[in-house]
């Protein structure tokens, strides 16, 4: 996907990959990246910006009022609101137009069914021992979800997970996104390797790559 390249060059995709095939030859648990350009619903976003553009243009107007409203001006108003809507349907591809009318809770909420749903879909809960760990980052929301199947997640507190997610967040923040999912890599790595030790040599159950979705 196009998109990706904004924050994530070839090499950068390159050196995740390495990243995932170095730590599990260490361990016999599996990680698995994934970034989505976004969780949350936009369908939404466009009506809203109408609502507000028609809002103010109405609030703009109201010195005049005495001759906007009368026949024959009146009539502008329908082809006004068509044009104010087309208008709107263009900004609303905008992520920062997006975000502004997507609420906080609805972006975590969203993030994190996303990730759950993500995490089923990548089959990461069948991997042997329940080993898996999921790194998500979606990317309009700016935030990332990590989830440790019940193998590996009943050894560590959810406390241990947010400050790798800490790490994370700081790498993203600074415009560093290879670095960052390498960093939560190599963590979750350390992890997997302490509590479950590669138990055959080349033994790997899912593919090591950043898997990007839109």
């Amino acid at each position: 996907m196009a998109w990706i390249n904004k924050y994530l060059s070839e090499n950068d995709l390159a050196q995740i990959e390495a990243a995932i095939s170095r730590v599990e030859e260490s361990t016999s648990g599996e990680i698995v990246p994934v970034i989505v350009r976004r969780s949350s619903a936009v369908g939404h976003v466009p009506l809203s910006l109408t609502l507000v553009l028609t809002l103010l243009l109405v609030i703009v107007e109201f010195p005049f009022s005495d001759w906007l409203w009368v026949t024959p001006w009146v009539w502008l108003w329908p082809v006004l609101l068509v044009v104010i809507y087309g208008i709107s349907h263009v900004l609303a591809k905008s992520k920062w137009i997006q975000k502004v009318f997507v609420p906080e809770r609805d972006e975590v909420d969203s993030v994190h069914q996303r990730a759950h749903l993500e995490f089923y879909l990548n089959r990461i809960h069948r991997t042997e021992n329940a080993t898996g760990v999921l790194i998500f980052v979606s990317v309009m929301e700016k935030k990332a979800v990590i989830l440790a199947d019940e193998g590996i997640s009943k050894k560590l507190p959810k406390e241990h997970w947010d400050e790798i997610l800490a790490v994370l967040g700081e790498k993203l923040h600074q415009g560093q996104w290879a670095q960052g999912f390498i960093a939560a890599i190599e963590a979750c790595g350390q992890d997997l390797k302490t509590h479950f030790p590669a138990s055959a040599p080349g033994q790997n159950q899912l593919k090591n790559h950043l898997i990007v979705k839109g």
